[in-house]
């Protein structure tokens, strides 16, 4: 059974805090600076969002 994280939708980080105690969905990932609503997902989730954000960032530049 994988273990579920919360992780960042951006770029599937697990550095990520909750910032707003008041505000459930208010989060923000140390990687990428994202903030907003997280989702939980595994390892392979992970991975499949981090190598997704990267390919987008060799596209931006």
């Amino acid at each position: 059974m994988n273990m579920m994280h919360k992780i960042c939708p951006r770029c599937g980080s697990r550095k990520v805090k909750w910032i707003i105690p008041q505000n459930w969905s208010q989060w923000e990932c140390y990687d990428c600076d994202y903030t907003g609503p997280i989702i939980e997902g595994d390892d392979d989730l992970a991975k499949e969002i981090h190598d997704a954000y990267v390919e987008s960032q060799k596209h931006e530049k």
